[in-house]
């Protein structure tokens, strides 16, 4: 009674595959989105010269999330809250549910007000693929900030040696603590190369001629930039 865990799987169909190459950003905004169960049509161009300006997040992993919720509030935030006793609940997840995983990061922290309840949060993660973009890990990294010297939340995403998948796709962010584990065995936490090799466009190209499946991520960036020059010029 003292537990509650969230896990979510790897890639396991071509399904998952889609979802992995949707890698266009939505707008965080799951009360606006919940009732139709996606991010809606077009959903790249929301925020960007029009609308709200909310913090983005990767299309694909947010669709899924959507998806997820409605479990959520069924079986897991009843056991949260000022009336509930002290329990610790786990989000756990693998390369997609890893990107998962990050995403009810985001849904759990901007839910409930973790300084004040009985409870705490712990997300790891493995092979984790960037799903924010800055102004949202920006935001989760604040909240953080305050809940770590209360023991109230945990994040941390474990990345082996020089895992590929922790580093698409580009022009996302990660959020919480690097646990690096090196070709040689050991383990680093929170070491300063988190960034030190950032994969751009040019990159991207060249690791698709090696690795096929990768491609699709690039068209649908390509994409997705084409239809917003698109949108710039109309509205222009």
């Amino acid at each position: 009674d003292d537990i509650i865990v969230v896990s979510f799987r790897c890639t396991t169909s071509a399904l998952d595959w889609m979802t992995n190459f949707a890698a266009t950003s939505s707008e965080w905004e799951p009360d606006e989105d919940l009732d139709q169960g996606h991010s809606g049509f077009c959903s790249c161009l929301e925020g960007r010269w029009w609308g709200t300006n909310k913090p983005r997040v990767h299309t694909g992993f947010y669709n899924n999330i959507l998806q997820t919720i409605p479990t959520f509030e069924e079986f897991v935030n009843p056991l949260l809250g000022p009336d509930q006793p002290p329990r610790t609940l786990y989000v756990v997840g693998h390369s997609l549910g890893a990107g998962m995983s990050t995403m009810a990061t985001i849904y759990f922290l901007e839910k409930f007000d973790w300084k004040t309840l009985p409870q705490k949060y712990v997300n790891i993660s493995a092979g984790t693929p960037r799903s924010c973009k800055k102004a949202m890990a920006d935001r989760m990294e604040e909240k953080l900030a305050e809940l770590r010297p209360l023991d109230k939340a945990v994040v941390c995403r474990v990345v082996r040696d020089e895992d590929l998948v922790a580093k698409v796709p580009p022009r996302y962010v990660h959020i919480g603590k690097l646990v690096f584990l090196t070709e040689d065995g050991h383990v680093l936490v929170g070491p300063k190369l988190d960034d030190a090799h950032i994969i751009d466009e040019k990159e991207m190209k060249a690791l698709c001629k090696d690795y096929p499946q990768l491609a699709a991520v690039a068209a649908v960036e390509e994409a997705a930039k084409e239809a917003a020059k698109e949108a710039a010029k109309e509205a222009a």
